[in-house]
Order: structure tokens, then sequence, then C-alpha cells
């Protein structure tokens, strides 16, 4: 269990330091250019969310005047109005 932890902490300290190294090294624009294109990514997944929500919409509606034309069909809309 020592040893597992003994290494997970050396490893973190590695990458700190490979990160401080490459940081100094590239003067930060790697870093940069993967800003750029995880916001750039970000924003092509905003997008399909948006046409995701907006098709979802579209179901909602057609699922609601399918339950409506159903409770028409069985009579059930007129019960539930004289029960009220």
């Amino acid at each position: 269990m020592f040893r597992l932890i003994f290494r997970l902490i050396f490893i973190g300290i590695v990458l700190l330091i490979a990160f401080i190294v490459f940081s100094v090294y590239s003067g930060g624009e790697k870093f940069r250019w993967f800003g750029k294109k995880v916001e750039q990514e970000s924003q092509k997944v905003g997008e399909k969310a948006d046409r995701i929500k907006q098709g979802s919409e579209t179901v909602i509606k057609g699922i609601e005047k399918t339950t409506e034309k159903v409770k028409e069909f069985t009579g059930s809309k007129n019960k539930d109005e004289k029960s009220h």
C-alpha cells in the first residue's frame, strides 16, 4: 500500500516538473494552441447540443399531439374533464 502511495506521489512530482520545464521551454505556445483547440471543440459540442435540444422538443411536441389524439379516440379526455 505504501509503495502505491509513494509511486503516485513520485509520478505527480515528475509530472509537475515536466510541466514546468515544458512551459518554460516552449514559452506557453503549446498551451495556447491546446486552449484554442479546446475552445473550438467546445463550440462544436455546444452547437450539437442545441440541435439535439431542438430535436427533442420536436419529439416531445409529437408525443403530446399523439397523446391528445389517443385520449380523443378512447374518450378518456372527456372523462378527465368531467371529473374535475
